[in-house]
């Protein structure tokens, strides 16, 4: 009986045989094999912006510079950024621009209205694929100027009121397609001003609460 040998002679021969059919097949059979993988600018770093109208609540305030308690009325709040995508969520900026009724001092006949103007760097947790929770931090100014009312400050009554804000954010978003999402987010933010003029016991900080829906629109890229 004659035996076929099976040998280390036919193991490179197989592998030459493989890769002369690979050779020969045409350039459109190999891309079909091919897995394609993503382009990395296609994965990370989307753009995304975003616009809100919030309903804005503020505790009141004792002002060091005018020496009078400042009563605040309920406003709108605006807001409106833009975020950069990560790994772990996003970081960006955002606006926020708030008429607030004022009245200065105990006097119901001074009354007017101030603009609250807050800038903020931002942190969003991650873009939830469906209906789910998101979590917002801002770190930036917040500042009361150009009060308009029926008393007309003057010197150093008139000059912005300036503090450190930190605002924490919770929420819900609902995408609305690819590209699009729904959110509602409850603000609770902390202004620390400064200690001019504040006789002791008087407080610094300053709590301000919004309750906002927006929208929001990734311009460009997609979510990792």
């Amino acid at each position: 009986m004659t035996r076929t040998r099976t040998g280390r002679r036919g193991v490179p021969a197989a592998i030459l045989g493989l890769l002369a059919a690979a050779l020969l097949l045409p350039p459109s059979t190999l891309d079909a094999q091919l897995i394609k993988v993503p382009m990395a600018d296609e994965r990370s770093m989307p753009i995304s912006v975003h616009a809100a109208a919030g309903y804005f609540l503020t505790q009141n305030r004792f002002d060091g510079i005018s020496g009078q308690n400042w009563y605040f009325g309920d406003a709108w709040q605006y807001r409106a950024g833009v975020d950069l995508g990560l790994r772990s969520g996003s970081i960006g900026v955002s606006g926020t621009l708030a008429t607030v009724p004022l009245q200065r001092g105990n006097s119901a006949a001074s009354r007017g209205e101030i603009q609250l103007r807050q800038l903020l760097a931002t942190f969003r947790s991650p873009e939830p694929r469906a209906f789910g929770q998101v979590f917002e931090i801002g770190l930036g100014l917040s500042q009361w100027a150009d009060y308009t009312g029926t008393d007309t400050p003057t010197g150093d009554d008139a000059k912005a009121r300036n503090a450190f804000a930190i605002a924490i954010g919770y929420g819900f978003l609902m995408p609305l397609g690819n590209r699009f999402a729904l959110t509602l987010v409850q603000d609770y933010t902390t202004a620390i001003g400064s200690s001019e003029g504040l006789p002791p016991g008087a407080r610094r900080s300053q709590e301000m609460y919004t309750t906002r829906i927006g929208l929001r629109w990734r311009a460009t890229g997609v979510e990792r």
